[in-house]
């Protein structure tokens, strides 16, 4: 059983809100359906491990950042960069690209203004984010849902659970901010499916 805490996926906050995640049951998500080229997508002779981000771009708010390994805390929550512009990603989690739900993060704002993941409240269905890996491959994630949740009430399957669908979620702080508890109220997700690759992900490949 993995067991992960979503207070701290960005901000620095304390977290106190505590799940389990069954590993061995299937997440159901609905999802919009896109078409892809013949050649987008791994066949289903191949598997495609994913890849170790290098950067992450999103043209519809500009967002252009280095992505760097972030990991579970010994509490259980997943840690953030240390610095406000970078991107984190859970590196001891699913690798971008490969079958499962990939986790990024990142601040919202810092105490002097906007932080890297400050303009994802602006993205909309349809707007596409790309990672790219040392190596050259290039993966488009297509945007299919922004969504907010008070902490307490985000479901913690849907965004971090197993699935079979090549997915990738961005997580960042949102709503009001509290002095006293140090930490926002809620949580804004952006959930995303992966809708093609370039030729040098086919190099990636390996045959089943």
């Amino acid at each position: 059983m993995l067991l992960i805490l979503l207070g701290t996926t960005c901000c620095s906050l304390t977290a106190k809100d505590q799940r389990k995640i069954p590993t061995n049951q299937p997440v159901k998500v609905k999802t919009q359906a896109y078409k892809i080229t013949k050649n987008s997508l791994p066949v289903k002779k191949n598997y495609f491990p994913g890849i170790i981000p290098h950067k992450i771009d999103i043209p519809a708010v500009r967002i252009h950042s280095i992505i760097e390994p972030v990991t579970y805390l010994e509490n259980g929550q997943m840690g953030v960069p240390d610095k406000t512009d970078r991107v984190g990603y859970l590196s001891n989690h699913v690798l971008p690209g490969s079958a499962g739900n990939a986790i990024m993060d990142g601040h919202v704002d810092t105490y002097t203004g906007p932080a890297v993941f400050y303009p994802l409240k602006k993205l909309k269905k349809g707007d596409y984010v790309y990672v790219t890996g040392d190596n050259g491959c290039k993966l488009q994630f297509v945007v299919e849902s922004v969504k907010f949740y008070l902490t307490p009430e985000a479901p913690i399957q849907t965004i971090f659970g197993p699935t079979e669908e090549h997915r990738l979620n961005l997580i960042t702080c949102a709503g009001r901010y509290s002095r006293s508890k140090k930490e926002h109220e809620g949580r804004l997700v952006v959930f995303t499916k992966l809708a093609h690759m370039n030729s040098a992900c086919e190099k990636l490949m390996i045959q089943k």
